[in-house]
């Protein structure tokens, strides 16, 4: 019995120092060595048969065999150092099974327990109880977990047991059950950000929320507190205008602060602006890891004349020494290789998948894959399953509605864009995307103008609006009327030589040849080595030149 103390104080001491690899092998000998019937490794909820005899009276051993007697209670220590040695070790099943086998030694805890019950669990069992609801959450096993939780008595559960259970109660859909929770939580700290967040997007207003204490200033809080509320409303705007606030105000920046203005530009469709905040948060914290796959779509979707390549290779560098298991690295890592024009993007997709199966940034990314590889129809599935789990996910459905164009669904596609319409409302990104699939049916392109003048309106920037609005013009013969959209967004823009060329090109049909070098040359100019540009200036000159002989010859024989 002495060496059996002894061991056991050793195995104590090898945990307390964090050495859970020899917890784990010398914990799993030592119950080898035990002198007691097996627990089995039944659920902690499961039915349990006759009760289990710890004593060895009843056993017999021979002279060779290795042997320790202990009492449940040390049975019950060893098992639980074991278990948490392995979920130390991110090994959660076996963390599973060896708390389940700890549990069922203490039977009261597989009795439920009278709400007039004065006995209490020990601190151990709490910290068993919840270490296993950890096991189950991240098997996905939500309702074992919350019964787990909820096993504890009410008065001994810590504001950290109640976060959890809030938690699983809202991926339980059982939102009633979570606000009270949550309410809860904020009666024993006001100050739990998780728990104010959760509450608001569950419905809760700013007005109904516990006061702060009067004796602290906490305008920047409430400030925080006003963008979140604006962003779960999907008021972007504002939200933007209370971090951009928030952000000068601070004496130094806040990594947290430039994340929420970051994200809400980039869900405002600012792309510029949200690459510049995320260029901001990552300079000031290279660790950070929150977001960083949306910082990794905007620097692959940027268009702008410096290339993104070194910066995308920089921060797939820094995520990939942070960590290797969040779906963060791997989708930032995947953009990365798509820049590169590799192949390899659907496979970084999956990793991410692997570790998150509905991380919709993943799935766009697997989706964008998919499409570079000529795989639209999977593209597309993959489109929608990302719709499907968030279903205000603007580029999931504009990515949708391209590759429903490119497979000729146009019906399909013009429906798509109608429901963003309806779910993400009127605005500017939406009613172009919505004008863009009108655009592809040919009894619906006069209606499809409606549309995106409305999208130029809101946002007269955007390039994709206005070259579809141009294109729609263009296919109904309306040159003049496409000269004048065009002309507009030029005079604001008059860096860009696609654009250039196709305003030469309307000139000409509007008869205006002689305007049309200037562009032309113009467009030349930005991109010297364009030698179909310089072919096509060349032939506009002539045209001009036989048109002034022309003119000339009827002037002399008048």
């Amino acid at each position: 019995m002495k060496e059996f103390f002894a061991l056991l104080d050793h195995l104590k001491s090898l945990y307390d120092n964090g050495l859970y690899e020899d917890v784990k092998l010398l914990a799993d000998m030592l119950i080898a060595t035990t002198d007691s019937s097996p627990v089995t490794s039944q659920s902690f909820f499961s039915t349990v048969s006759a009760s289990t005899s710890f004593s060895s009276a009843s056993q017999s051993s021979t002279a060779n065999t290795i042997s320790f007697q202990c009492d449940p209670k040390d049975k019950y220590t060893l098992l639980y150092l074991y278990g948490n040695a392995a979920f130390n070790l991110r090994e959660y099943k076996t963390a599973e099974s060896l708390f389940n086998r700890a549990l069922q030694i203490n039977k009261s805890n597989l009795k439920p327990k009278p709400k007039n019950l004065t006995s209490l669990d020990s601190e151990t069992d709490i910290q068993i109880k919840y270490n296993l609801h950890l096991c189950l959450f991240y098997d996905k096993k939500y309702q074992d977990a919350y019964l787990i939780l909820d096993s504890i008595p009410s008065k001994q559960r810590t504001i950290k047991i109640l976060l959890a259970m809030g938690k699983l109660c809202q991926l339980l859909m059982n939102n009633k059950e979570a606000i009270t929770i949550y309410k809860e939580v904020l009666k024993i700290s006001k100050f739990s950000i998780v728990a104010i967040e959760a509450l608001l997007n569950l419905g809760i207003k700013m007005d109904d929320l516990p006061k702060m204490p009067s004796n602290i200033s906490t305008d920047w809080l409430n400030m925080y507190l006003k963008g979140k509320s604006s962003m779960i409303s999907r008021d972007y705007k504002e939200a933007i205008k209370s971090f951009k606030t928030l952000d000068c105000n601070l004496t130094h920046r806040s990594a947290e602060v430039l994340c929420s203005l970051a994200n809400s530009q980039y869900l405002n469709g600012e792309y510029p602006n949200a690459i510049s905040s995320f260029e901001k948060l990552h300079k000031l914290e290279s660790t950070w890891t929150s977001k960083m796959d949306i910082y990794a779509f905007l620097l692959y979707s940027d268009k702008s004349e410096f290339d993104k390549l070194s910066t995308l290779e920089r921060l797939s560098n820094d995520m990939h020494q942070v960590s290797v298991n969040i779906p963060e690295t791997w989708t930032v890592i995947g953009y990365y290789s798509l820049k590169k024009k590799s192949q390899k993007a659907k496979c970084f997709a999956e990793n991410a998948l692997l570790i998150d199966h509905e991380n919709c940034q993943a799935l766009l990314l697997r989706a964008i894959a998919l499409g570079k590889l000529k795989a639209i129809s999977e593209s597309a599935v993959t489109y929608r399953e990302a719709t499907r789990i968030n279903i205000y996910f603007y580029e999931a459905y504009k990515g949708l509605v391209e590759t429903l164009l490119n497979l000729n669904h146009t019906k399909d596609a013009i429906q798509i864009a109608a429901n963003a319409v309806k779910l993400l409302g009127s605005n500017h990104r939406t009613l172009a995307l919505y004008g863009e699939a009108l655009s592809r049916d040919s009894l619906t392109q006069e209606k499809s103008k409606t549309y995106l003048y409305k999208a130029i309106k809101g946002d007269p920037e955007n390039q994709e609006a206005v070259i579809c609005l141009v294109r729609v013009c263009m296919t109904l013969q309306q040159f003049t009327e496409a000269l004048e959209v065009l002309g507009k967004y030029i005079r604001h823009n008059p860096s860009n030589p696609r654009l250039m060329h196709i305003y030469s090109e309307l000139m000409k049909k509007c008869g205006k040849s002689d305007e049309a070098i200037i562009y032309m040359n113009k467009a030349s100019g930005m991109d010297t080595n364009n030698l179909q540009m310089k072919s096509m200036i060349e032939r506009a000159e002539q045209n001009i030149e036989t048109s002034l002989d022309e003119s000339i010859q009827n002037l002399h024989a008048n």
